[in-house]
């Protein structure tokens, strides 16, 4: 499928750019978004037929497609009125975009189109398609979409953060991409990772159903971005434009050596927009990403701690320096900078002669910057001079590993003096107020107040103590009950539609009968392939778009079903395309024959359900 756009503007264009139309005439027309692609490519061929009037439009038949594979269709309505010589006319647009993949290298031709109308027959001119060996990128076979926008300066036929877009996926898959990717692949230990998962997409995106993000253990880990809502950025990869969404961005910090695997992302999608596009769901998955963590290197100083990796300063200050004996000071040792702040162990000040010290706290602040986690720790220690005289507080140091430089550092503070006087004649010495209430001798004794009691009535004897006694498993089973009862009215979704697939293709089959009565031969054949793809997805969970034959038949064979029941089921889906577009599309016994092998087909799926 492909993206669909409406608006006041393209409506305009388009009615500015369609010649004039008598009531009842049609123009049909067709065109692809590229003539050359590669094998394990797409293209997107786009069917526009314009009404001039506002009766039922014509049926349109697709191509039959001999040389490419369908993976995704789509279709819009858009109307519009157009002034011609001063006198309003109307215009009726219906876009239909249909998704291509190759069979084959060479060149390859589209058939046209087709659509009855008003007792006249329209068709579409044939497009030749070259297609080259898979891998090769398009470059300038293709016909730029102009509302794409630009590409923000992102490389040419690369991903968001240069990601191999089409590594291990299926070629139905390629309008929908979920990939991860990551800014270093050989960190060392402690340094950050940027981890991002996009989403690529050539569909509208309408939300996110699900994600599921991986489990990221032997990693210390701090959310960048989650972006709320979905926000596309043009890209272009391997020639073909996509939108680029960025689901979540995540800082890693890897906690041990050696190999490591993140696992992939799940996505869960919903496509289409509102009540005039068809909506869907599918599901995504991610690529593994691999990473080579390097252990620190040699030469590590006397009391490096392995937490403290990143590009850091440290900073010491004493408030007030100039004191009185009994007053207290705060000594504020301050780390900054890029790094996992968290796992950061600073220095500690050891006994000083002249200082009584009490227990620190620790507090931090963390911010990103430019997708690089940064942040403060702050350590804050009272002390409380015991003599007079100028007592210094020591430099302090701390040993880091730089990542940018591959290097160790030593991070000193400079040494703070304090000058301490007297305390003022009279005047108490005053005690802070200190974390540790056994340290600043804070205990205070219990004191008991004793009073007379009378003895009441027994509880039992009163007229609320029964009812009050029952009413916690009354309520318990009330609740109970009630949860059960929710339970039971609920419906899931997808049991259901499990449930009801057989009823489904059932009715599908009715419908297909009842075109067969007015005629419409190739309607039929493609509303009985719809039961029996449509019975494949919802009851077995086999999306047949995008599927070869061989395919189809390993994926059917997987679920249990034996070997003629599959034949039975290729064949089937092969005699409908093949009677859907030859002139003839058989006889009325055959038709009728249809009807009964596509019930038995569906029989012997429903029984050999594993």
């Amino acid at each position: 499928m492909t993206p669909r756009r409406t608006g006041s503007a393209l409506l305009l264009s388009l009615s500015l750019a369609l010649p004039a139309l008598a009531a009842g005439e049609l123009t049909l027309s067709a065109s692809a978004d590229a003539d050359e692609v590669a094998l394990d490519g797409t293209l997107r061929l786009q069917i526009s037929a314009t009404y001039a009037d506002r009766g039922e439009p014509g049926q349109l038949e697709l191509p039959p497609f001999a040389d490419f594979d369908v993976v995704g269709r789509s279709q819009s309505d858009q109307m519009s009125f157009v002034f011609s010589n001063g006198a309003p006319s109307f215009r009726h647009t219906i876009l239909t975009n249909v998704t291509l993949t190759p069979r084959r290298v060479g060149d390859l031709t589209i058939e046209p189109a087709r659509v009855e109308y008003q007792g006249k027959t329209y068709r579409t001119q044939p497009i030749r398609i070259h297609v080259v060996p898979a891998g090769q990128a398009r470059r300038g076979g293709g016909r730029p979409d102009p509302s794409a926008g630009t590409d923000d300066g992102a490389p040419e036929d690369r991903a968001p953060d240069g990601l191999d877009p089409f590594a291990d996926v299926h070629p139905g898959q390629r309008d929908l991409l979920v990939r991860a990717s990551v800014d270093n692949d050989r960190p060392f230990v402690g340094q950050q990772v940027t981890w991002s998962l996009y989403l690529l997409s050539r569909v509208n995106v309408s939300s996110l159903d699900k994600l599921l993000l991986p489990r990221l253990d032997g990693f210390w880990t701090e959310d960048i971005e989650s972006p709320q809502q979905l926000v596309a950025e043009p890209r272009t990869i391997d020639g073909v434009q996509y939108s680029a969404y960025l689901l979540r961005r995540r800082a890693l910090f890897p906690l041990r050596a050696g190999k490591a695997t993140i696992e992939p992302a799940e996505v869960g999608l919903v496509t289409g927009f509102g009540m005039l596009f068809s909506r869907g769901s599918s599901r995504r998955s991610s690529q593994p990403v691999q990473l080579d963590v390097q252990p620190l290197p040699p030469g590590r100083p006397p009391g490096f701690d392995p937490g403290n990796v990143g590009d850091w300063t440290l900073t010491a200050t004493v408030e007030p320096v100039n004191v009185a004996v009994g007053q207290p000071v705060t000594l504020r040792l301050v780390a900054s900078g890029r790094g996992n702040v968290r796992d950061l162990q600073l220095p500690k000040l050891g006994n000083i002669a002249g200082l009584r010290a009490y227990d620190p706290t620790t507090s931090d602040h963390e911010t990103v910057d430019k997708g690089q986690v940064t942040g403060t720790r702050t350590v804050e220690q009272l002390l409380v001079p015991e003599r007079t005289g100028p007592v210094e507080i020591p430099a302090l140091s701390m040993e880091i590993f730089d990542p940018a430089q591959k290097a160790y550092r030593t991070l000193r503070t400079a040494p703070v003096g304090l000058s301490v006087v007297a305390a003022p004649q009279g005047q108490a010495p005053a005690e802070p107020v200190a974390q540790n209430l056994l340290a600043a001798g804070g205990m205070r004794p219990i004191r008991l107040r004793l009073a007379t009691a009378s003895a009441g009535a027994a509880p039992w004897s009163e007229p609320w103590f029964w009812p009050a006694l029952g009413a916690p498993p009354f309520g318990l089973a009330l609740l109970l009950g009630v949860s059960r009862l929710r339970r039971m009215m609920m419906i899931d979704p997808e049991r259901q539609r499990v449930k009801l697939a057989r009823t489904a293709a059932a009715r599908r089959l009715r419908g297909a009968q009842a075109l067969l009565a007015r005629g419409d031969a190739g309607a039929f054949y493609a509303e009985i392939a719809r039961a029996v793809t449509g019975y494949l997805a919802d009851k077995q969970g086999i999306l047949s778009a995008g599927l070869t034959r061989e395919e189809l038949a390993e994926a059917v064979a997987r679920r249990g079903h034996g070997e003629e029941t599959v034949r039975r089921l290729i064949r089937l889906l092969d005699d409908c395309d093949r009677m859907r577009f030859s002139p003839g599309s058989g006889d009325a016994p055959a038709r009728e024959a249809m009807l009964g092998r596509a019930d038995q087909v569906l029989s012997e799926l429903d029984r050999g359900r594993a």
